[in-house]
């Protein structure tokens, strides 16, 4: 059980908000239930860029100022995690990026050693880990590759993993190939807590007044900046009104001028 936030936006934005300062569900605020450890991948001009502690993001010396001075990016993807399987270690810390892909997952997937089998041996050889959840990612992305399309990849690992059998609480994801933001919802148990919402920042009409004075000053500089972007997480990550939940066994595809589309899987 971990917790996932992600972002598309039209230009290179931060997201010091969202890890620190957010009124609401602050990924700083999750950590404490969540301590085993976190990370974040952004993708920049010199391609994808990743920095990830196995510890607690409350208890991180460094990621503060980090976060504030490096993670700038249109791509963004992030986890903090609580540990069910692999030890404590950067290798099997959050996010991962392979092949041009970024990847982060919440849910515990029983059966590592059928999941393995499902994996060619250049994949298997390429873990860099020995969690359940990276596993699951080299799937996707050998899929993918051999169809030729990320959705159908994403698609045809969920059928092989349940063709064989292999149990587990949840299959939701952050994920980016760079070009669009993938978000799929698919939780075998506990719905209420294995959940996956959207946010469209800044939305037109949306009354400031109404919102808490940080979250007011935040989406203010946005606007005078001219930045857009679209978020995903867990759960809603501030007091903003229109976030959206991603219903179960669904995919949310974010394309490079923001637009969406939500598949079932």
């Amino acid at each position: 059980m971990c917790r996932l936030f992600g972002l598309y936006a039209n230009k290179p934005v931060d997201v010091t908000f969202s890890f620190f300062e957010s009124p609401k569900n602050s990924l700083v605020g999750l950590s404490y239930s969540n301590p085993h450890g976190w990370g974040v991948a952004w993708l920049d001009n010199s391609g994808w860029q990743v920095i990830k502690e196995p510890v607690a993001l409350y208890e991180s010396r460094r990621a503060r100022k980090v976060i504030k001075k490096r993670v700038y990016g249109r791509i963004i993807v992030s986890h903090v995690r609580l540990a069910s399987s692999g030890g404590s270690g950067v290798e099997n810390t959050h996010p991962w990026v392979y092949r041009g892909w970024a990847f982060a997952h919440n849910g515990t997937i029983y059966d590592r050693s059928a999941l393995l089998k499902l994996l060619t041996d250049e994949h298997r050889d390429s873990l860099e880990g020995s969690t359940d959840s990276e596993a699951f990612f080299h799937l996707i992305v050998q899929e993918a590759e051999e169809l030729g399309d990320p959705v159908d990849g994403i698609k045809s690992a969920i059928r092989k993993m349940n063709r064989s059998g292999i149990r587990y609480t949840s299959l939701n994801f952050i994920a980016s190939d760079g070009e669009r933001l993938y978000a799929l919802r698919y939780a075998a148990t506990s719905l209420g807590y294995y959940t996956l919402y959207y946010l469209e920042r800044p939305r037109d009409g949306l009354e400031l007044r109404r919102l808490s004075e940080v979250t007011r000053q935040l989406i203010a500089a946005k606007l005078a900046r001219g930045e857009r972007a679209l978020l995903v997480a867990s759960e809603p990550m501030s007091d903003e009104p229109n976030w959206k939940p991603i219903p179960n066994k669904h995919l949310l595809i974010v394309y490079s001028d923001l637009s969406t589309e939500i598949v079932r899987v």
